[in-house]
């Protein structure tokens, strides 16, 4: 499941609008400051304008390598104390953040962190945060971070503070690395035995979603269905906007037979895909695709389980929900969606035969092209 995406303007993936006044204004001290590009670690604040190209910028999404003019990296999260940063041994004169607010406090908090890690002695650590929408709270971290007289006002604009804190003899490394290894781990009974691990940064990080737990209601109902009637199970099945792979991982365990496929565009949950599929001995049967939108997939697949973005606009949607590229004859598709209407309206100009209804508050379509 993809994090909801929110296009605010050119260049305004996942909220990284060039236009915000946080940015702008991070962009601003920056550039004020002469601070050379290759010093420059950008943690998960995306591109600032008006400043050349060649910073460290951590990412997410395969879409933020798009048209990049800095050396973007993976962040897919750190397991333990011990493990590499993402940028290695390198470090930084300054760290940038922009907090993502629809991803939770637990992130920003870790991006302070590494921020925090990723600099050299006397290193500044910048974040812009509305005063009344987070700011305190993470300015409270970044003097936990730093220390109590490490961290000062330096900028405001348009509601937003600029919060810099100087790394010196009070830096916090164990608090640092603490808040950089937050995870978390998710048992539900509907998918039996099953373990995922998560951490900041993905989809429903903390619990299984409710949306996820329908779609795999019915489409075990339906599963049980087809085998009562003597229909073979489906031998390659896809999981689009896969998140950290609960039904990717069910549909490999239900059907001990499968190929899955995990389609995700968040790299970190591409790597959660990856270790959870290891860690419950189905890392051979588990395909994952780091892409937006549907891939070429090594073979039609007989069922597609998909739980879009909430947020996607139509045209989004509509890439998302149109399957006939991958859909092997017969094969049928199972969507959760919360706005029915929208989602009926263009499954049905694309010509697909639909079948449904709400479950637990959720609206599961059963889509099929003959």
């Amino acid at each position: 499941m993809l994090a909801p995406m929110t296009e605010l303007g050119p260049g305004g993936l996942d909220g990284l609008n060039p236009r915000d006044p946080g940015i702008r204004l991070l962009a601003r001290v920056i550039g004020e400051a002469g601070i050379s590009p290759a010093r420059l670690l950008l943690v998960h604040s995306g591109a600032l304008p008006g400043l050349a190209g060649g910073a460290t910028r951590l990412i997410l999404d395969v879409r933020e390598r798009t048209g990049a003019r800095d050396d973007c990296i993976a962040d897919i999260g750190r397991s333990d104390p011990d493990a590499p940063l993402p940028f290695g041994a390198a470090r930084f004169d300054a760290a940038v953040v922009w907090p993502r607010a629809h991803l939770g406090k637990d992130f920003s908090e870790a991006c302070l962190a590494l921020g925090a890690l990723g600099l050299e002695p006397g290193g500044q650590l910048l974040c812009a945060a509305r005063k009344q929408k987070g700011g305190k709270s993470l300015a409270k971290r970044m003097r936990a971070l730093l220390g109590e007289d490490a961290v000062e006002v330096v900028a405001r604009e348009r509601g937003y503070h600029l919060y810099r804190g100087t790394r010196g003899p009070s830096f916090d490394r164990a608090l640092a690395d603490e808040l950089s290894t937050r995870s978390y781990l998710i048992h539900d009974e509907i998918l039996g035995p099953l373990e995922l691990q998560t951490r900041p940064g993905v989809f429903s990080r903390r619990a299984l979603d409710g949306g996820t737990r329908a779609l795999v209601q019915v489409a075990a109902a339906m599963l049980d269905h087809g085998r009562e009637a003597g229909h073979p199970a489906p031998r390659r099945v896809l999981d689009l906007c896969a998140g950290v792979g609960p039904l990717a991982l069910w549909a490999a365990a239900r059907l001990d037979h499968a190929e899955v496929y995990a389609v995700e565009s968040n790299l970190r949950a591409c790597a959660l895909i990856r270790a959870n599929a290891t860690a419950n001995e189905l890392g051979d049967r588990v395909e994952v695709f780091e892409h937006d939108g549907l891939p070429t997939l090594p073979e039609p697949v007989e069922l597609a389980l998909v739980n879009p973005p909430t947020h996607a606009d139509s045209e989004t949607l509509a890439r998302l929900l149109d399957l006939r590229p991958v859909l092997a004859a017969g094969g049928q598709a199972l969507f959760v969606v919360s706005r029915p209407d929208r989602a009926l309206r263009i499954l049905s100009e694309l010509g697909a035969e639909l079948d449904g209804g709400e479950r637990d508050g959720y609206f599961i379509i059963q889509a099929r092209w003959r």
